[in-house]
């Protein structure tokens, strides 16, 4: 008996091992996948894209900002480390790459804008291909303003100028939101030293009837066709090296220049427009609407990876009256931006929006479809992050530093880093450069966001580790 009970307990003490095998054996058919177009059979540790050695799908869902340095420092981790370099994540542009066009090599800006973890503070300007350089200027009065955007290869060459001289992590289409005027009815023009102005400028209720051309007739690819020959043709000539961001004046923008005109300020006009004629207004501004997101389709469409809807003139509102006239605007853009995309079986580009000096509302975008809020000059970050505690924050580096010395310059731009902090955050200015700015001092601030961010970034990883 007790030799049977000796050779039974040999034969348990295998049970561990065969249980272990098994178990070993059952993770292994967990991660094995069927290719259903070939039929064949592989591991998912063996489907990696080609373009990384990581893929966005392997990562695991725990890997969050708190614990990619280690799953044991969750509790120590701040949201503000580095974490993975390019080489080792693939974000989801890369994922839908739009194969007609070079692979993107660059996406610290649109997994920033994703709120994806980044390994230092992508960072690009308002305006940053603009007459603040030589060789812009040099294009520019060769051809004249209206040539540079209505040409696209003009406007490519415009486009990537910014990109070469500073490696910016973001390129923005050289175009003018003023394009749409003449599509919503209203004609501009421009000559040297005066601001563009409308030549038939909204005055009256009457006017808007007699003027204004109704959104759901228009075809965006007719009438805009070459803004979007514009943005193809610049994501082939970017070759990769950064995003493309397509933008568009948002509604009350758009309506403060239709009333514009050549001896009356647009802005002042609309203002007494919205109390004679409010009705009037939201006909503008519906229409306004309608064609701003058959617009930033039409460029998605066309290869931009990224879109900036600009409501320059918001600041000039009364809360009360932001509250009528332009959030309710801008915050149905994104929605029927993004769900007419979805629509088109087009994959969705992360949207950015700049309420130009109304920080007063910053909440209300807290709950809306932008991944982005862009921030003026006198948006306090801290705040900020209490009010858009989800969302990337953009901004908001005061340009008048860019008249002091580099010492300066680069004081200002490591500050407006360590409010912010590294993630969730792109570096811009908090409005644009002028055409006053120095290059070289332009360039200062470029190089210290990227110098600061990726110090801070190595600090906190090493704080974490150690």
């Amino acid at each position: 008996m007790l030799r049977r009970e000796g050779r039974t307990m040999r034969h348990l003490s295998f049970f561990p091992l065969v249980l272990l095998v098994s178990v070993g054996f059952v993770l292994l058919l967990r991660n094995v996948t069927v290719d259903p177009s070939s039929k064949q059979i592989g591991s998912k540790l063996s489907l990696a894209s080609s373009h990384s050695a990581c893929s966005p799908a392997l990562i695991p869902s725990s890997s969050s900002p708190r614990n990619l340095f280690s799953q044991t420092s969750s509790s120590r981790f701040s949201p503000n480390a580095a974490t993975l370099s390019p080489a080792n994540i693939v974000s989801k542009a890369q994922n839908e790459q739009d194969m007609r066009f070079p692979e993107l090599k660059n996406d610290l800006l649109l997994r920033a804008a994703r709120g994806e973890p980044t390994e230092r503070v992508p960072v690009w300007i308002h305006r940053q291909a603009g007459r603040y350089l030589p060789e812009f200027r040099e294009i520019a009065e060769k051809n004249g303003y209206m040539k540079c955007f209505n040409t696209p290869s003009i406007a490519a060459d415009l486009t990537v100028q910014p990109i070469e001289k500073y490696q910016m992590d973001a390129a923005i289409l050289f175009s003018d939101i003023l394009v749409l005027l003449p599509v919503m009815g209203v004609e501009w023009t421009m000559t040297a030293g005066v601001e563009p102005y409308a030549v038939n400028a909204i005055k009256t209720d009457d006017d808007v009837e007699k003027t204004l051309v109704d959104a759901d007739t228009v075809d965006i690819q007719e009438k805009l066709g070459y803004v979007f020959e514009s943005v193809t043709l610049t994501r082939q000539k970017l070759e990769g090296k950064a995003p493309l961001i397509g933008f568009s004046g948002a509604p009350w923008t758009l309506l403060t220049y239709t009333m514009h005109g050549k001896d009356s300020n647009g802005r002042t006009n609309a203002l007494e427009f919205i109390k004679k004629y409010p009705e009037a207004a939201d006909r503008i501004l519906q229409n306004a609407e309608k064609l701003v997101v058959k617009y930033l389709i039409g460029k998605v469409e066309a290869g931009s990876q990224m879109l900036q809807v600009f409501d320059s003139w918001a600041g000039i509102l009364s809360e009360e009256d932001f509250r009528r006239f332009s959030l309710p605007y801008l915050l149905q853009i994104a929605k029927d931006v993004k769900s007419g995309l979805k629509a088109k079986g087009i994959p969705l580009v992360p949207m950015t929006v700049f309420p130009r000096g109304c920080g007063h509302s910053l909440k209300d975008f807290e709950d809306s479809e932008y991944d982005v809020v862009s921030l003026d000059e006198d948006v306090d970050p801290s705040y900020a992050r209490s009010q858009l505690p989800s969302k990337t924050l953009q901004g908001n580096f005061q340009g008048k530093f860019i008249y002091d010395e580099p010492d300066v310059i680069r004081r200002e731009a490591s500050d407006m880093v360590k409010k912010f902090g590294t993630q969730r955050y792109i570096a811009n200015f908090g409005y644009a450069v002028e055409k006053e700015h120095s290059p070289e001092r332009i360039g200062v601030f470029v190089d210290e966001v990227r110098a600061a961010s990726s110090k801070m970034n190595e600090e906190e990883k090493q704080s974490v580790l150690g």
